[in-house]
């Protein structure tokens, strides 16, 4: 019993560290494409693809909103800013842009993609 107790406290307090490594202060947490592939397999989420509107119709992730960077300045989006919202685009860069973005709008929970499009389609 105590072995399993120790595996436990050990398990959490790694994903604790991973929490606060992969976090910062300002609300915006990097995932990898698997971890947003197993959220929209058991949750209903909120999934901004950022790209331009060609790039989304060459391709996007069912369920995934196109909200392209260039007019995500002058949108005002329908979303309660206390939810989670995901963020995602070619290769990251813009994701983080936009949840840079989001955040100074008062979004509390972004989760910014790593890797974009080009992870998902590799995986």
């Amino acid at each position: 019993m105590k072995k399993i107790m120790m595996i436990v406290s050990i398990l959490v307090l790694a994903t604790v560290g991973i929490v606060l490594f992969t976090s910062d202060e300002s609300g915006i947490t990097k995932i990898d494409v698997e971890t947003l592939q197993n959220r929209l397999e058991n949750e209903e989420i909120t999934l901004l693809d950022v790209r331009e509107v060609d790039e989304y119709e060459g391709g996007h992730i069912e369920g995934a909103v196109n909200a392209p960077l260039s007019s995500l300045n002058a949108t005002e989006l329908p979303y309660p800013k206390d939810e989670p919202i995901y963020v995602i685009c070619q290769s990251g860069n813009r994701s983080a842009q936009a949840a840079q973005l989001l955040q100074e709008r008062g979004y509390t929970e972004i989760y910014d993609i790593s890797g974009g499009m080009i992870a998902w389609e590799q995986q």
